[in-house]
């Protein structure tokens, strides 16, 4: 019954927090102004950044230490420099053409959710391997409350840019939530060895994430007409998800 518990609780923090979440995305209208564009890239990576810091940095270091979350933060900047100029390959070899920059940067920005999706998932399944049903319940209670926001952070930037579908932008954001509840079971099962990594995975994926939204997102939100406007999109955004962390 408890494991039927944790399973029923990592799915709800996970694939279904982030299928709500993209749900709006469904029901924008087709065209998108440029205006709105900025608007929306803006709020992502203002929910991105501040679940970077709310979210992972500040767990990581409660957790492990300052050394743990420099090292894991360093090699996901790291990792995320080397993707960078290479993701269009792949998206060569998978569909035969050649990416523009904005389905280059729309992939980094589901690929830096998601990864940030797989120590969040661990979380839960550590918090559940205590044996506390009152702890992993409020995890992942936390965590589902927070993959809302970000369901539509994955999918509102690639509607915006016009390259992508509603449809094909909300199965993204479905997709990015499905890697939770099954990193829960992985960190369930192997709880002893996973609690020790969990620092360095929590700031992999902030230096990963942080890379994106300060070298992709924010400078193309932040430029033409529309400055002030993607300034404050960014501010609501981080303040949204400042409110989810510190409430819960």
């Amino acid at each position: 019954m408890y494991f039927l518990i944790f399973i029923g609780s990592s799915l709800l923090a996970g694939l279904l927090a982030t299928t709500v979440g993209g749900i709006p995305i469904l029901f924008v209208k087709d065209s998108v102004h440029r205006r709105s564009f900025d608007i929306a890239n803006g709020l992502a990576a203002g929910l991105m950044l501040a679940a970077s810091i709310f979210s992972l940095l500040l767990p990581a270091f409660e957790l492990g230490g300052l050394c743990s979350v420099i090292i894991g933060f360093i090699v996901g900047m790291l990792f995320v420099l080397f993707l960078k100029d290479r993701i269009h390959v792949f998206y060569y070899r998978i569909s035969g053409k050649e990416n523009s920059s904005e389905i280059h940067r729309a992939l980094l920005i589901f690929i830096a959710l998601t990864l940030h999706n797989i120590p969040e998932g661990m979380a839960v399944g550590v918090a559940f391997a205590s044996r506390s049903m009152r702890l992993g319940v409020k995890v992942a209670l936390a965590i589902g409350i927070q993959n809302i926001p970000e369901g539509f952070a994955v999918a509102a930037p690639m509607v915006a840019m016009g390259k992508y579908s509603k449809k094909k932008a909300f199965s993204f954001s479905i997709f990015s939530g499905i890697v939770e509840p099954l990193n829960a079971v992985l960190a369930y099962l192997l709880a002893s060895a996973v609690s020790g990594l969990l620092p360095y995975l929590f700031g992999f994926c902030a230096g990963a994430m942080m890379f994106v939204v300060i070298n992709e997102m924010i400078p193309e939100a932040q430029h033409g007409e529309y400055f002030d406007r993607s300034t404050l999109a960014i501010l609501i955004g981080f303040l949204i998800m400042f409110i989810l962390d510190v409430s819960l």
